[in-house]
C-alpha cells in the first residue's frame, strides 16, 4: 500500500487530497497525470521531483485563474506546504477538516509570502494574532469556542505579545493534550523566558518540559520545582536522569534546575540546610577556581590565534606570488555573513573571491610542501572564509591541535582523514576543521546552510586543488546532524553500497540541488562540529579536473 495526493481542480479552487490505495506505477507513467483537471501523484515522486510538480502545478493554476487552495487532509498539510509556498497565484488557503492547525504546518504558513485568507476550523489566538501582526493574514475559525487551556489561563496568555514578553512561568497541573499543545506553541515564540515554576511535579510533565527547550534550543532557564506537597525522591530520580540524558544541551544552555523548599521542610531539617549552605560554598571556591582556569584558557585561544593569524598571511604571500588571476566585477558577487546574536541579519561585504584556476598551484605547492611535507592539496569555498592549505596526518588527531607549522595550537588545522589517497582520491575524500568562532578554519562552514548562501550557483562550487590536479566539486547535499559517524566510510565493499551511501547523504539535505551521483562519482566530505552534539556536514561532486600546468 502506498499514498496518493490528488489535485482537482474546482472553479477557481485547487482541492488537495490524500487517498491510500495500491499504486499502478504503469499507468502513472512516471509524470502521474491522471486528468487535467484530477491531477495524482505519489508522495514518492512528489517528494523526488518537488520543484517539478510544483512547477508543473503552478502553471495549471495560473491558466486556470485559481486563487484558493483547499486541504483536504491535515496529515499532508505540512508535506503539500512546501509546494503551496511556491504559487504566487494563491491568495486563500483552507483546511477542510475539523482539527487544530499544528505548530509545524503554523510554521510553514510564516514562510508563504502570498496566502492573504486562512479559513479553518481552529487556531490559538495568539497565533492568530501573529499571522495578522507579522503576514497581514485574515484568520477565519468554525470554531466559536475558542478557549484557552488551563497553562494559558493560569499564565494570563491572552495574546502574542504576552507570550513574546513572559519572563516567568507557573505550571500549577500536569499537562493534558491541549496544554502540551499550547507550551509548545509558548516556547516557539517566548524570546524572554527566565524561570519555569513547577507547582505540581511529574514525569511526563519534566519530559515535555526539556523536549520543547531542547527542540526550540532555549537558553539560560532555571526550572524551580516546589518541594510542598511533592515526592523529593521521584523528583531527584527524574531530575538525575534527565541530566543525564540531555547532560550536553543543559550544560552549554545554562539549563538550571532549582528545588524550592517549603518553610516546613526547612525548620525540620535545619542541619542539612547548614551542611548544604556549606556545600554551596564550596562549590561557590570551585566556581571561582573554573572561571580562573576559563580565563587562561581564553589568553591561550588569543596567543594561538595570533600565531594562526601569522601563518596564514604567510601562506597567502606565497599565494599572492603566484597568482595571475582576474577579479570579479563589482556587481558581481557579495558576501552574506550572518550575526551569530541573530539569525535573521546579515551583512553584505564585497567578495574578493579569485579564481584558482589563475593561480600557478604548481609554484605554491613546492613552497607549500618545503614548509610542511604533509600537504596535499588546497581548499576554497566561495563566499566564506575557507582558503587554505590541506593537509594529512598519520592520524585524523595529530592536527586537531597543531597548526600548519606542525606546533602546538589550540586551533587546529584543515586537514583530509589519514585513511585517504591523496593522488588517485579515495570514493569518499573527507576534510575536516574546527567550527572557531573567530572565522578561520571551518568557522565560516555554518553560513553554508543559510539560504541565501546555497541557492546561489557561484557558491555551489567547491574548488579543492591536489599537487597533481585542479578540481571542481558540486555540492550535492548539505546538513545539520547530531554527532555520527556514518558518513565517514571511504571503503565500500560494491556499487550498491556505495549508492545506497550516496542516497542517504542526498536524503539527508536541506534543499535539492538536483544533482545525480552514482557508483562511478568521487565525493568531497567538509566535516565540522556545530555544537558538542552536532555536526555540519557538506558533500560535493567531482565535475571537473585538470593536470596541473607543468
Amino acid at each position: 500500500m502506498n499514498s496518493n495526493i490528488i489535485f482537482r481542480l474546482t472553479k477557481n479552487t485547487i482541492i488537495i487530497s490524500q487517498i491510500r490505495k495500491d499504486v499502478d506505477y504503469k499507468s502513472l507513467n512516471n509524470t502521474n497525470v491522471i486528468d487535467i483537471k484530477e491531477l495524482k501523484f505519489s508522495i514518492d515522486y512528489i517528494l523526488h521531483n518537488s520543484e517539478l510538480v510544483a512547477n508543473f502545478l503552478n502553471v495549471v493554476i495560473i491558466k486556470n485563474n485559481i486563487s484558493i487552495v483547499q486541504i483536504n487532509n491535515m496529515e499532508i498539510a505540512k508535506f503539500v506546504m512546501d509546494l503551496i509556498n511556491t504559487w504566487d497565484h494563491i491568495t486563500k488557503l483552507i483546511f477542510k477538516p475539523d482539527k487544530n492547525i499544528e505548530l509545524d504546518v503554523f510554521f510553514k504558513i510564516l514562510d508563504n509570502n502570498y496566502i492573504r485568507e486562512i479559513e479553518c476550523y481552529t487556531l490559538a489566538n495568539a497565533l492568530i494574532e501573529r499571522l495578522d501582526m507579522n503576514k497581514n493574514i485574515h484568520v477565519i475559525t468554525r470554531e466559536q469556542n475558542n478557549f484557552l487551556s488551563d497553562f494559558m489561563k493560569d499564565n494570563i496568555l491572552n495574546s502574542y505579545s504576552d507570550i513574546y514578553d513572559k519572563k516567568v512561568l507557573v505550571i500549577k497541573t500536569n499537562f493534558k493534550e491541549v496544554d502540551i499543545e499550547d507550551f509548545k506553541t509558548f516556547i516557539a515564540f517566548n524570546n524572554n523566558l527566565k524561570l519555569i515554576k513547577i507547582v505540581s511535579f511529574s514525569e511526563e510533565l519534566m519530559t515535555v518540559i526539556i523536549k520543547e527547550l531542547v527542540t526550540f534550543q532555549k537558553q539560560n532557564i532555571v526550572i524551580e520545582i516546589d518541594e510542598k506537597n511533592n515526592d523529593l525522591d521521584a523528583i531527584f530520580k527524574v531530575v538525575n536522569h534527565l541530566k543525564k540524558a540531555y547532560h550536553n544541551y543543559l550544560e552549554l544552555n545554562n539549563i538550571k534546575f532549582k528545588l524550592n523548599y517549603s518553610k516546613q521542610y526547612r525548620e525540620s531539617n535545619f542541619f542539612k540546610e547548614l551542611n548544604f549552605i556549606t556545600l554551596k560554598y564550596i562549590f561557590l571556591i570551585i566556581v571561582l577556581i573554573s572561571f580562573s582556569f576559563i580565563g587562561i584558557n581564553y589568553w591561550r585561544q588569543y596567543r594561538d590565534q595570533i600565531k594562526i593569524d601569522k601563518q596564514i598571511n604567510e601562506i597567502n604571500e606565497i599565494l599572492t606570488d603566484a597568482e595571475v588571476h582576474e577579479t570579479l566585477d563589482d556587481n558581481e558577487t557579495d558576501i552574506e555573513y550572518i550575526d551569530e546574536t541573530d539569525i535573521t541579519t546579515t551583512t553584505k561585504k564585497k567578495s574578493t573571491y579569485k579564481s584558482v584556476y589563475y593561480t600557478n598551484f604548481e609554484q605554491v605547492f613546492d613552497k607549500l610542501l618545503a614548509k610542511n611535507s604533509d600537504t596535499v592539496g588546497w581548499l576554497k569555498v566561495n563566499d566564506t572564509k575557507i582558503d587554505y592549505p590541506v593537509v594529512q596526518g598519520k592520524t585524523n588527531s595529530y592536527y586537531l591541535n597543531r597548526d600548519f607549522n606542525k606546533k602546538k595550537n589550540s586551533m587546529g588545522w584543515i586537514f583530509m582523514d589519514y585513511r585517504n589517497d591523496p593522488v588517485s582520491l579515495s570514493k569518499n575524500t573527507i576534510i575536516y576543521g574546527h567550527n572557531i568562532k573567530a572565522g578561520i578554519m571551518f568557522g565560516t562552514l555554518k553560513y553554508m546552510l543559510n539560504s541565501s548562501w546555497y541557492k546561489d550557483k557561484q557558491n555551489q562550487i567547491i574548488t579543492f586543488n591536489t599537487t597533481d590536479k585542479n578540481m571542481r566539486w558540486q555540492i550535492f547535499s548539505i546538513y545539520r546532524i547530531p554527532e555520527t559517524d556514518d558518513y565517514l566510510k571511504t571503503d565500500f565493499e560494491s556499487d550498491d553500497e556505495y549508492q545506497k551511501f550516496l542516497d542517504m547523504l542526498k536524503n539527508r539535505s536541506i534543499y535539492n540541488f538536483n544533482v545525480d551521483v552514482n557508483p562511478t562519482s568521487k565525493i568531497l566530505t567538509l566535516s565540522t562540529c556545530n555544537n558538542h552534539v552536532n555536526r555540519t556536514v557538506i558533500h560535493a561532486v567531482l565535475i571537473n579536473d585538470e593536470d596541473q600546468k607543468k
